[in-house]
């Protein structure tokens, strides 16, 4: 092979690479179009409000205040269920767990007669952790 074949020959292999390069990518072009939709495969559960709840209270003497949960309804997605009672000023005077036969009724120390109010609320507590979604409650007042 003479030098000028050899040149004539690099130069032709250089051409061939460097229109491979300019049109190699243009020829492999393409363009795909698709849509899709997808349906959650998730959902958020919802704990609504006790429907109905019976609660009563006795007052002794205008010196004590005996609040007790006689029923309450129970909720879908609940598997924990509480009451809080507030007295006449608003402050939380107590929080019971329903399930709990103790937790049912409140006995306060001597208090002034007047107009209570209570919460009832369901909880779902995640087994195996401290994590709980709260319900919505239900709300209702009681006088003396």
């Amino acid at each position: 092979m003479t030098p000028r074949n050899s040149f004539l020959r690099a130069l032709v292999i250089v051409a061939v690479v460097v229109l491979g390069l300019i049109a190699g990518p243009t020829a492999a072009m393409a363009a795909f179009t698709d849509s899709e939709r997808a349906t959650p495969q998730f959902s958020a559960a919802i704990i609504p409000a006790p429907a109905t709840a019976s609660v009563t209270m006795r007052c002794t003497f205008g010196l004590q205040t005996v609040v007790t949960v006689n029923s309450y309804g129970t909720v879908a997605n609940a598997n924990y269920y509480e009451v809080k009672v507030y007295d006449r000023s608003g402050n939380l005077e107590f929080t019971g767990d329903l399930s709990h036969a103790a937790g049912r009724t409140y006995s306060s120390g001597i208090e002034i007669i007047g107009t209570w109010s209570y919460e009832i609320r369901g909880y779902y507590k995640v087994p195996g952790s401290n994590n709980f979604w709260t319900g919505k409650p239900l709300k209702g007042t009681m006088s003396c």
